[in-house]
């Protein structure tokens, strides 16, 4: 690099003769794993035309440094790239290829416009390193921080030879679902102070000030100017600024970038990449074909292969049909906003209360209340964690064990007279009133099958501080009727006839996201003598109509939706 650090990297070269394009993937993960868990081997990719060049990031596994994630990703990529191109036996045209962190890296060196990168292909990866990555509307991604900070510090550990910190970190990773109740969270254990020190720093910015703005892909669209293939999965915890960058670079890239955006949407979590995806089967549509895309992608740009077919601009799969659809434009055109009020007779509190959802606006209707305190958080079952199944939450899965709780307020549709296909970004505007100066709100869509089973689609949370911007956060007035907009993220859903839409509504969705004490304060800070109890108070009424708003679009046979 240029500052005289040695990276290393494993090459891989077609057998045959002859000069051929660059394939790069910069992982902390280890080259010699090379992501082979999403991913074909890279051998497998030399064997179609290409020179693979694998390697392990600055301060990871082989390569000298030290470790600070993403701070040194713009540059060393920029030099690798050159690098790369000047290599023998090249073509001097490079394309870059990974996912997470490895897409995260790719970004990093498209801004600082290498001149032989000619077209890159992140999966799972979203577009500001706050918002939706460390923190979600002020609260702490709690599951996936704290689960890569201990999986990544062991190698830190193992360079430092320091095998008694990797054998505490294996520990506790390997126990990490009592780990992610050690309280307080800017406390922790000496091997993760000692080695990964940017932990702390991350829970120290709990506000989207300039430390995060440096390293958000957001703030720098305008330097984009090589094509994409944005690859991304309806439960993965990115999906959301997947489509953003899709989006973005777009409206604000280069003329050279505009028109090489493409969009590419599974309906898998952060990884593995399969059909079968948390208790759900997606059929054989769904099965992971990525390899294939990426030498359609790469030979287009690289090879100057022309497509057997012009390529639609956006591919998505279609939950519930399980079948892909193609678009030119995110949102799809023709969705129309439905919006489906909630309602109760006596009380929503769990699948066992009487809360609904309908179309017909709310007239005179008592509110629901709920009580939560944080030493008995809601636990989220499945949805938009990352990065491992085991360890974080994932994917779809039966939401009645929690529905059973009556911190947890229910409203179900009646059951569908014809399929409800909805596809774009979900909301929920929720008028609430919390006894506490500060509290969380969790919105959850829910797919109700025939026979009982009710099954995540998508959710989203707010911390009550942090309702009027993500700069700086605010103490809630007690007791007072507030509005809160809570996004649920994109999706595309087929709520099939005979099936019912449904609304969860609670304070917690643990341990992917952190708990709120339920006071004005740095929860990073908090212990378990800081909690303090929120009654939460939902209206529905006309005065304060809350509902579910759905994009809504027509039957996809041409007929019209049903409702």
């Amino acid at each position: 690099m240029r500052d005289g650090v040695k990276l290393y990297a494993d090459i891989y070269r077609p057998a045959a003769d002859g000069s051929y394009p660059v394939l790069l993937l910069r992982t902390p993960y280890n080259k010699e794993d090379a992501q082979t868990m999403n991913f074909a081997h890279p051998a497998w990719y030399a064997r179609h035309g290409y020179v693979v060049v694998v390697q392990d990031t600055r301060g990871r596994w082989s390569s000298e440094g030290d470790f600070h994630p993403y701070e040194a990703e713009a540059e060393d990529g920029y030099d690798t790239i050159e690098w790369a191109a000047k290599l023998p036996g090249v073509v001097p045209k490079v394309g870059m290829y990974g996912f997470s962190y490895a897409a995260a890296a790719q970004w990093q060196a498209a801004i600082t416009k290498p001149p032989h990168l000619r077209a890159i292909a992140p999966a799972m990866i979203g577009s500001d390193s706050y918002q939706g990555k460390a923190y979600r509307n002020g609260a702490f991604a709690l599951a996936l921080t704290q689960s890569w900070v201990l999986f990544v510090a062991q190698d830190t550990a193992l360079k430092a030879r320091r095998t008694d910190w990797a054998s505490e970190l294996s520990a506790l990773y390997t126990g990490i679902h009592a780990f992610y109740k050690r309280l307080p969270l800017n406390d922790p254990p000496e091997a993760v102070k000692a080695l990964a020190p940017y932990y702390e720093q991350w829970l120290e910015h709990r506000t989207r000030d300039d430390f995060w703005k440096r390293s958000s892909l957001s703030d720098h669209y305008d330097s984009i100017n090589v094509p994409a293939l944005h690859v991304g999965g309806w439960y993965d915890i990115f999906i959301d600024g997947t489509i953003e960058n899709f989006n973005g670079i777009r409206r604000y890239g280069t003329d050279a970038a505009k028109d090489g955006q493409y969009l590419y949407i599974e309906p898998w979590f952060h990884m593995p990449w399969s059909r079968y995806v948390g208790e759900l089967d997606f059929g054989p549509e769904a099965v992971n074909r990525i390899d294939e895309l990426q030498l359609q992608w790469f030979g287009r740009w690289l090879k100057d292969e022309e497509p057997e077919a012009p390529a639609a601009r956006v591919r998505y799969f279609l939950m519930g049909s399980n079948t892909w659809k193609e678009a030119e434009t995110w949102p799809v055109p023709g969705a129309e906003t439905k919006d489906y009020y909630l309602h109760s007779l006596r009380k929503a509190n769990s699948v066992n209360g009487d809360g609904s959802l309908s179309q017909e606006p709310p007239g005179e209707e008592f509110p629901d209340l709920y009580v939560y305190h944080p030493s008995i958080p809601v636990p989220a079952l499945g949805g938009r964690s990352g990065a491992v199944p085991d360890l974080t939450p994932m994917g779809p899965r039966n939401q009645l064990p929690i529905e059973v709780r009556n911190d947890v307020l229910v409203y179900t549709s009646a059951p569908l007279e014809h399929d409800l296909i909805v596809t774009g970004e979900v909301t929920v505007q929720l008028y609430a009133a919390t006894t506490a100066e500060d509290t969380d709100f969790v919105a959850k869509l829910v797919d109700v099958y025939p026979d009982g089973r009710a099954v995540n689609i998508a959710e989203g949370i707010v911390r009550a501080s942090f309702r009027s911007g993500l700069e700086r956060p605010e103490a809630v007035p007690p007791d007072q009727v507030l509005i809160y907009t809570i996004s649920l993220g994109p999706t595309a859903n087929v709520f099939k006839q005979g099936h019912a839409i449904r609304l969860d509504v609670t304070s917690s969705l643990f341990p992917t996201f952190d708990r709120n004490p339920n006071r004005l304060m740095n929860p990073d800070e908090a212990t378990e003598a800081d909690f303090v109890t929120a009654t939460q108070t939902i209206y529905h009424d006309a005065r304060y109509p809350s509902k579910l708003q759905l994009p809504v679009i027509a039957d996809f046979k041409g007929g019209e939706e049903g409702g």
